[in-house]
């Protein structure tokens, strides 16, 4: 009974820590940190507890096992504080303050363009070219900026949503603050088109807005090795690690859009325009325009 009592009072001396190590870590990978979340959950079950419970009985023998515990809860606790702080440090930096002050500009009424797009075939830069030509708003960043405005939550994790590359991406997807987030991007999607003609790149845009009759979705593709060389261009990326990220990036909007609407991202139905942008980025701007124009008549 003495040694049980000891072996309770040392080896679950700050058990209450080990508590807040673990729901530290599930709040890591609830707002799609998995990485940190790594760090917090293995930092005190195996980086710390599994080398003190081998050295400290060397020299104190069996209480030496015993208090490998909660020194490992400390130190544990420690690296999550740090962890904390830097994560929540982050979501109040100026610099994010100061992007949450765009506005939704004002716009004539007209057709609402929504551009999905293959990673390298440069829709970006096209939807923007586009907008550019008709003299009307285009929406990319802006749009996590006035989500992140509306909804409480750090742009930089609402711009993340659909890049985040954890194997169980549909499920993180699934969460409660990333549910929250994309209530709050699609609000802002419907408050942009309310204003007007406009194009909106990205973010399920043609999914959110499917009952707008004045709705236009195009979705914008290349040959793979098109798409590798503007990535190598964009980036100094060797081809490999091109070739690997736009696939990844496919695979995670692909997975996104699925999860939004039930639907295949990419599949030529949902679309009323597809465009073969590597015939480059003026033209395919070119053929989007005539495409309005006839929609217009």
């Amino acid at each position: 009974m003495e040694f049980a009592t000891l072996t309770f009072r040392l080896f679950l001396m700050l058990v209450t820590l080990t508590c807040l190590i673990k729901l530290t870590s599930i709040f890591f990978q609830a707002v799609g940190e998995p990485f940190k979340a790594a760090v917090v959950s293995l930092a005190r079950d195996i980086v710390f507890f599994v080398p003190l419970v081998i050295i400290l009985p060397k020299f104190f023998g069996i209480k030496g096992a015993l208090i490998a515990a909660p020194i490992a809860d400390l130190l544990g606790i420690i690296i999550t504080i740090i962890l904390v702080i830097k994560f929540f440090s982050h979501l109040t930096k100026e610099t994010t303050n100061n992007e949450n002050d765009i506005e939704i500009l004002p716009s004539t009424k007209g057709v609402i363009i929504t551009i999905a797009r293959t990673h390298g075939s440069q829709g970006k830069a096209i939807g923007k070219l586009v907008a550019k030509k008709l003299n009307i708003p285009c929406y990319y960043k802006e749009m996590t900026a006035l989500a992140a405005k509306e909804s409480g939550l750090d742009q930089e994790f609402i711009s993340n949503i659909n890049r985040n590359q954890d194997p169980l991406h549909e499920l993180y997807l699934t969460t409660s603050p990333v549910k929250y987030a994309i209530a709050a991007q699609d609000k802002v999607i419907k408050m942009i088109a309310s204003k007007g003609s406009c194009v909106i790149i990205g973010r399920a845009a043609d999914y959110v807005l499917r009952d707008n009759k004045d709705l236009v979705k195009i979705f914008i593709y290349a040959p793979l090795d098109y798409r590798i060389k503007n990535i190598m261009d964009m980036y100094q990326d060797p081809k490999t690690k091109a070739k690997k990220n736009i696939e990844k990036s496919d695979k995670n909007r692909a997975s996104y859009y699925h999860t939004i609407s039930g639907q295949d991202w990419g599949n030529a139905e949902n679309y009323d325009l597809c465009i073969d942008s590597s015939i480059g980025k003026e033209q395919t701007a070119n053929l989007i325009c005539e495409y309005i124009k006839t929609i217009k008549k």
